[in-house]
């Protein structure tokens, strides 16, 4: 069905209940996923999927209700169930939708127009190239476990019954490899993995390279002896551990006492050299866009400056509540779930080490390359106890690898621990930082 007929069906059928507004949510994909195990394709898919949501404002009470693949009779069914639901709801005078706009549509680069161009078997030889480039770095890598490739073409359109008629497209592109070292009795895994917007700008060679490096790396890996001591994070080690802190940013969860965050507006909560932001607007961003999942404009927040808290993140709603200015940071996970406050594109900026320079700060200490559990960390206490591994270092230089010790701390008191940055800003997703130098952390180990 097209659009301006699904349109046509809702807002006809709501036209029977006086003063109901409604917004429609279109989310349109493509899919195309494929794996390569021993050099030969496997399990190969490609899918479209097309869903909607409707929310509907009756009298201050909100209805939500959604389906994929709309027809006549369900679109009647979609909207009759979204009043019904809105009648059921608890009034809000919070509730709104946004009115007609004009909104800049800058060019992010979030859209791969070369992307269809692509044939499927130089898609498919590029992940080939980056399982053989692994496997033929080191005779110690015997296996690749998983060699992945995804792409997604998505587009995504809001209409409200107050005018509001936007709409965004993206591509999306993920390639990932999972190989396996053996050497001596002992064997390592080392996985490596990437996001783009575009096609060119993922390199699977480099992918096979950092994933054979990883593993053979961690072989003849041992424990060290309980002790505190300096750390250098690596750069995806703290995206994951910023993933956690992120939601102690929502404007919901500080407003709902589950941050520590609450009342901190302009109070030191990081290291000096931390600056935090949240910039919808990042240029190839995977979170970027001209409007957030509301059709709020995204913007770039700052929220810590010199490890001061500046700003929370707001979705329309809570926003309004707190009566604090809209951010643009409302996202649905999938269509089956209302917008709620999420990230767009969260960093800490980078500083002017490299990597190999941040070891050197190091007389003896951890460079940690991999956690394990953060998923399971606390995120309003900020406490963990996780499993690490990575390489000990003594006078800058790496003496043996490390697996087996746990670490434990607070992820608050970490990044107010951070010495110093290192130059190498990485995005995984949405979410994107340097390696930090931790003036000190508590290892268990032997």
């Amino acid at each position: 069905m097209k659009k301006k007929d699904i349109v046509k069906i809702i807002s006809d059928r709501l036209s029977r209940y006086r003063g109901v507004e409604f917004e429609i949510f279109f989310s349109k994909k493509k899919i195309l996923s494929f794996e390569i195990k021993d050099g030969q394709v496997d399990h190969f898919r490609t899918s479209r999927e097309l869903g909607l949501a409707l929310r509907i404002l009756n009298k201050g009470r909100m209805g939500f209700t959604y389906l994929f693949g709309p027809t006549p009779d369900s679109l009647t069914l979609l909207t009759e169930r979204a009043v019904e639901l809105a009648n059921q709801a608890d009034f809000d005078p919070i509730h709104g939708f946004p009115t007609a706009e004009r909104i800049d549509i800058p060019d992010l680069g979030t859209f791969d127009k070369a992307l269809s161009k692509i044939s499927k078997k130089k898609k498919i030889d590029h992940v080939k190239e980056m399982e053989n480039r692994a496997l033929s770095t080191d005779s110690r890598i015997k296996k690749v476990r998983k060699a992945e490739y995804k792409e997604i073409k998505d587009y995504v359109s809001i209409i409200t019954s107050k005018g509001l008629d936007l709409e965004k497209k993206g591509t999306l592109i993920t390639m990932a490899l999972m190989v396996l070292a053996e050497d001596n009795n002992n064997s390592e895994m080392g996985w490596e993995y990437d996001f783009a917007r575009s096609y060119a700008d993922i390199d699977p060679i480099k992918i096979g390279l950092s994933a054979a490096k990883r593993a053979i790396d961690m072989l003849g890996s041992r424990q060290i002896s309980t002790r505190t001591c300096p750390a250098v994070f690596e750069n995806r080690v703290v995206v994951d551990l910023l993933s956690v802190w992120s939601s102690s940013f929502f404007g919901e969860n500080v407003y709902k006492g589950k941050s520590l965050l609450k009342d901190k507006i302009n109070h030191i909560i990081a290291s000096p050299s931390i600056q935090l932001i949240d910039d919808g607007l990042y240029p190839k961003g995977i979170g970027s866009a001209p409007f957030d999942h509301e059709g709020t404009p995204q913007k770039k927040t700052t929220l810590i400056k010199k490890g001061r808290l500046q700003s929370y993140l707001y979705d329309r709603y809570w926003a309004t509540k707190t009566g604090s200015q809209l951010t643009g940071n409302s996202i649905r996970g999938q269509i089956s779930s209302p917008p709620s406050t999420s990230t767009s594109n969260l960093y800490i900026s980078p500083g002017h080490l490299q990597l190999d320079q941040l070891l050197s700060s190091m007389d003896k200490g951890f460079l940690i390359s991999e956690l394990m559990g953060v998923h399971m960390v606390d995120p309003v206490s900020g406490d963990f106890s996780l499993g690490a591994s990575g390489m000990w270092i003594e006078k800058g230089k790496v003496v043996f690898p490390v697996k087996g010790v746990t670490i434990s701390g607070s992820i608050h008191n970490l990044f107010s621990n951070v010495e110093e940055l290192g130059d190498n800003l990485r995005f995984l997703g949405r979410i994107g930082a340097p390696s930090l130098l931790v003036k000190e952390i508590i290892i268990s180990g032997l």
